[in-house]
């Protein structure tokens, strides 16, 4: 999983953008792959734990195998992971967490909204020179 340097911009209308230094990590396909089939594998195991238990087996085993292999379809379509990090919002200025999870599956700009004043944002990764963003 390479890591690539990238500039994270959080912004809102009507104010000025904050950027961040963050970093990206890029799956690799055979990784792609292997996190598919772990989500395939617990949706297998949850179904195997239903069988003995009566009446719920019925719709639980279907549902479990049919949210294993969603799961693990969007498993194969997520691109990277940003690491963790912290950047403030452009209109309250409280810090917000973005980045972990389970990854992105592209690195196009995304809506969230802020942790503290519940306003939309959006949310920008680029793979760009990170020299050019000030240390926060």
């Amino acid at each position: 999983m390479p890591d690539r340097n990238v500039v994270v911009t959080l912004s809102a209308p009507g104010v000025d953008p904050v950027r961040a230094k963050g970093i990206f990590q890029e799956f690799s396909v055979g990784h792609r792959i292997r996190r598919a089939g772990v989500v395939m594998l617990v949706g297998l195991g949850v179904a195997a734990s239903l069988i003995p238990i009566p009446i719920i087996h019925l719709l639980g085993i279907p549902l479990a195998l049919i949210i294993g292999v969603v799961a693990a379809i969007r498993q194969l379509s997520m691109v990277g992971r940003l690491k963790p990090l912290r950047i403030a919002c452009p209109k309250c200025g409280e810090r917000n967490r973005v980045g972990g999870g389970l990854g992105y599956r592209s690195t196009d700009p995304r809506e969230r909204m802020c942790d503290s004043c519940r306003r939309a944002l959006t949310l920008t990764i680029e793979i760009a020179d990170p020299e050019a963003v000030a240390p926060e």
